[in-house]
């Protein structure tokens, strides 16, 4: 069966969502970069990206998921290497078995994408049932449950043990290092939204 990779755009066009040029532009940008349909058009500014998992969601062919939700089985985060995850832009939900068939819920942000499907269908070994996400949550969900750098961990553990808990003694120097720690203790709850403004003002 030939697959249409570009299922997503021929939806968006019959919709009236995007014009011709709109849809040959996307493509054009996803031949010569990489990634998917929904990404090109919003790249391009052509759609935003809450626009297009509106228009998936209303047309019920997919759920859409709240990332922020989820309460995650350790075991899912092993199906698939962290590093795929975040380069397909996929993050496992939840697993069910029916009678003899696995069957794997899986958030993505464009869930039109057959080739992607029948690519983690192989990589896993289970049926994928694919679900909607912002392509933001889906990598905020990989960051927050797949195992930490060690190095970033140590420094977090370091930091939590030396300011014990006063993160206002921090400065931020434009550091990208520095504001990637302090986003995952943002998100850790570690360090609190005020803390985090006056670590950036000081």
């Amino acid at each position: 069966m030939e697959i249409k990779s570009n299922m997503l755009g021929d939806l968006l066009l019959e919709a009236g969502l995007i014009d011709q040029f709109q849809l040959d532009s996307a493509l054009s940008l996803q031949r010569n970069l990489g990634g998917q349909i929904g990404a090109a058009l919003i790249k391009l500014g052509y759609l935003p990206e809450e626009t297009i998992l509106e228009f998936l969601e209303t047309q019920q062919l997919y759920s859409r998921v709240s990332m922020d939700e989820l309460s995650v089985d350790p075991a899912l985060m092993e199906l698939l290497p962290i590093e795929r995850m975040r380069k397909l832009k996929v993050f496992p939900v939840e697993l069910r078995h029916q009678e003899k068939e696995k069957v794997l819920r899986v958030a993505m942000a464009d869930p039109t994408d057959l080739r992607l499907i029948e690519d983690l269908q192989f990589s896993t070994g289970c049926r994928i049932l694919p679900l909607l996400a912002p392509e933001e949550d889906i990598l905020r969900a990989i960051d927050l449950n797949g195992p930490q750098d060690p190095d970033l961990q140590e420094s977090i553990d370091a930091l939590n043990e030396s300011f014990q808990g006063d993160f206002t003694q921090l400065s931020s120097d434009g550091d990208e290092r520095l504001d990637r720690l302090l986003n995952i203790l943002l998100e850790k709850g570690i360090l609190s939204p005020q803390e985090l403004e006056k670590v950036k003002i000081g």
